[in-house]
């Protein structure tokens, strides 16, 4: 057994030198000394150390320097081992050895573990039976190359969805006879596969690869096996695959893992055509007012209904919205003569709404009950609850006095009021700067009025929800006053060529997009879109216009009307359960981060936004706290999903998860489209509710103040001047627009399902 080396190789060489060795440059370099090192299977290394004969004789003993610190169970052949010093070792020969000047020596020395470091300078001797010196020198050691596994994983077509050829690297780290390859495959992949110059087979998720006979492999070697015919996922990502090679005894030649992108790009969706516009009905103008003209006109408090007014009374308008010349049919359940009147929601001087019209003294009834039940055409239950029989209470008229915009209809008995919401569409054919949409399947998705939600229970929400019922949030005003209300507040407290519509809107005039505005703002919580709408939207960036999404959660989940008039939807939570419902179940290409820059993550408790430096904060103090800003629900740059060329964060935060606490980042996200249009992902519920100083009360956040009000009006004034490229001009003020009505804070329906 070798002992433990420990003398330093050039002491070696300088005690040794004037004894063993020959001190004639000329001889010296005539003995060619060459140490080589290799790796063996087992992990040792081989010193072959190489010598020419200068002078014939019979060999003795040839004593060979080590590297300090070496180790090891050193073995030979044809001859013998033993140590002289910690770092010189003898050679003996089992037999006699002649040899002739010229002859060329070579003597490996197996066994050896190194240590780190070198070169090394090592002497080499060999003595004669006569004591004659045959050969004498010194070599140059040099490290030992070491390798890295270096696993790569490269595929021809890496798109989720698609097939694609991938081919497995790696470089062998230690020698041997390969036996077996094995590779993770990416999570979900089918196929028919192939490989060549081997055998494949797969399981688990995994392809080993086998060649025809084993190969011998040196070490830094490199592996590429393909493994071809490989059908990916309609979920992508950025996957970490991992690859390792095995000899015929079950060694380790090679294994390590590398991560491989495969995402998805934009889903490609159908053309939605823009449709001809119906003629103006007799009586309807063919333009309206400006919004600054219009809130210039008196408004009023009365539309408020006081927290101790709600009661047992409901009511429901048989449209989403209207427009010039429409009749709007109202069904009301008190029993009492009721009073109704429309409000138009503004601004008027903080007061928020002006009265356009009202009918007093309107008898009702006591309606019956909502139905829940109902089943799909493959026997499903839809289990929708549904107003639908109710009897007609009034037919409102919508003239030439309903000036486009926002409206809660208030009705009241003089005991109980409630709302039932409605929005007047600007169809003249005028474009206008902006259009703010409300997110009406939304708010009907989170609507438990008479029984079923979509979310009363995951496993027992409905299948299909239904307009034809009233809002149980919001004192029946949906999430409007709780998300909404702010934005259209705070766009008509600035004069803004402001129009608006609905998520049904969207469906049925989506192809009308570029033609009536500019810039689009989506609100606060708008996740319920069908076909129609996801594909209007995607048309209309790429026809330029803009899109500021100032909430989360948006187009996340993926609905189907049921016909024509848009009263009812489906929604699929039987292929796959709750997952089923989701666009991105359709694959990562429909996804909303492709569509818009980033997905949604998780609900929210609220925690403080601190603001920052860049445009997005000018006139913002850098520093200033927004406590409660990251609320509701939250998005962020998935990297595993599509980012739009370009795509910025221009600010970010940190929530923490309601469902497990965890933090969750929050990431408000820009990039510009080929057609010029600009996006902006605004990535928290909170911008409307903080314009008006009122966020939902079961939210658990501060009460915004004064000077959060204010940031936050400044900070979306920048992204409206910012998304609309400077086309709509925010007039700047030091004191944001204040409510002067007194407006009670609802509780906000949520769910802490992703």
């Amino acid at each position: 057994m070798l002992r433990r080396l420990l003398a330093s190789a050039v002491a070696l060489f300088v005690a040794v030198g004037a004894v063993l060795f020959v001190d004639r440059a000329a001889d010296a370099a005539a003995a060619n000394i060459t140490i080589t090192a290799t790796q063996a299977s087992n992990g040792t290394t081989t010193l072959t150390y190489r010598a020419t004969v200068l002078k014939a004789g019979t060999i003795r003993e040839i004593t060979m320097a080590i590297p300090a610190g070496t180790t090891g169970r050193v073995t030979s052949v044809n001859g013998t081992v033993s140590s002289v010093t910690r770092t010189v070792l003898r050679w003996r020969p089992s037999r006699v050895v002649n040899v002739a000047v010229g002859a060329r020596l070579a003597i490996p020395l197996y066994g050896l573990r190194l240590p780190t470091g070198g070169p090394w300078t090592l002497g080499f001797k060999s003595i004669g039976t006569a004591g004659q010196v045959i050969t004498s020198g010194a070599g140059v050691l040099q490290p030992l190359k070491t390798y890295t596994a270096a696993v790569a994983v490269r595929a021809t077509n890496p798109i989720p969805a698609q097939t694609t050829n991938l081919t497995y690297q790696a470089t062998v780290t230690r020698a041997g006879s390969l036996a077996a390859v094995r590779m993770q495959l990416p999570t979900g992949a089918t196929g028919t596969y192939t490989t060549i110059n081997g055998t494949l087979a797969v399981s688990a998720g995994y392809a080993t690869w086998k060649p025809k006979a084993p190969l011998n492999v040196a070490a830094g070697a490199r592996l590429a096996i393909p493994v071809n015919g490989v059908k990916l996922s309609r979920y992508g990502g950025i996957m970490t695959l991992t690859v390792s090679a095995t000899s015929t005894t079950g060694t380790v030649l090679s294994s390590g893992s590398a991560a491989v992108p495969f995402i998805a790009p934009p889903a490609e969706m159908p053309v939605v055509a823009e449709s001809g516009r119906a003629p103006i009905p007799a009586g309807c103008p063919e333009a309206w007012p400006t919004t600054a003209a219009e809130n210039a006109k008196p408004g009023t408090g009365d539309w408020v209904i006081p927290q101790a007014s709600s009661g047992t009374m409901a009511a429901y308008l048989t449209q989403v919205s209207a427009t010039c010349g429409d009749t709007v049919d109202l069904k009301v359940s008190s029993g009492n003569p009721v009073n109704v009147v429309a409000y138009r929601m503004g601004y008027y001087a903080g007061l928020g709404a002006r009265e356009v019209w009202r009918q007093n003294d309107v008898p009702t009834v006591v309606q019956d009950k909502p139905t829940t039940g109902g089943t799909s055409a493959d026997g499903k239950p839809l289990r929708m609850t549904s107003a639908a029989h109710w009897t007609k209470t009034l037919s409102i008229p919508v003239d030439n006095d309903w000036i486009p915009g926002t409206y809660l209809i208030k009705i009241s008995d003089g005991t109980a009021s409630t709302y039932a919401p409605l929005t007047v569409r600007d169809d003249t054919g005028t474009k206008h700067a902006l259009l703010i949409q409300q997110a009406t399947t939304t708010w009907q998705a989170y609507n438990n009025y008479g029984g079923v939600s979509f979310y009363s229970g995951l496993d027992t929400g409905s299948g299909r929800l239904t307009f034809d019922r009233p809002y149980n949030e919001g004192q029946g005003s949906g999430q409007f006053l709780t998300l909404e209300q702010g934005l259209v507040f705070w766009a008509e407290s600035k004069g803004l060529d402001v129009t608006y519509w609905t998520d049904n809107d969207l469906d049925q005039y989506g192809g009308q997009l570029k033609s009536r505005a500019g810039t689009i703002f989506l609100p606060g919580h708008d996740e319920y879109y069908s076909l129609r709408m996801r594909a209007a939207l995607s048309q209309a960036i790429a026809g330029g216009v803009n899109v500021a999404n100032l909430g989360a959660n948006t187009a996340y989940r993926l609905i189907t009307f049921t016909d024509d008039t848009r009263r009812a939807w489906d929604i699929d939570r039987y292929t796959d359960g709750y997952n089923s419902t989701t666009w991105r179940y359709q694959g990562d290409a429909y996804a909303s981060q492709p569509l818009l820059g980033a997905e949604y993550i998780c609900p929210v408790v609220g925690n403080t936004l601190t603001t920052g430096t860049g445009w997005i904060y000018d006139g913002v103090p850098n520093g200033t706290q927004l406590p409660g800003f990251i609320a509701g629900e939250v998005d962020y740059v998935w990297p595993g999903l599509y980012k739009q060329p370009g795509l910025t964060t221009v600010a970010s935060g940190t929530g923490a998860c309601r469902s497990n606490g965890r933090a969750a980042p929050m990431h408000i996200t820009t990039y510009t489209a080929p057609s010029g249009a600009r996006v902006l992902n605004g990535s928290t519920f909170a911008y409307g509710c903080f314009l008006v100083r009122r966020c939902p009360s079961n939210w658990a956040v501060p009460a915004p103040g004064e000077t959060s009000q204010q940031a936050v009006a400044a900070i979306v004034g920048n992204i409206t001047e910012w998304v609309s490229r400077g086309a709509i001009n925010v007039p700047a003020d030091t004191t944001a627009a204040q409510v002067r009505v007194t407006v009670p804070k609802y509780k906000l329906q949520t769910s802490t399902q992703p």
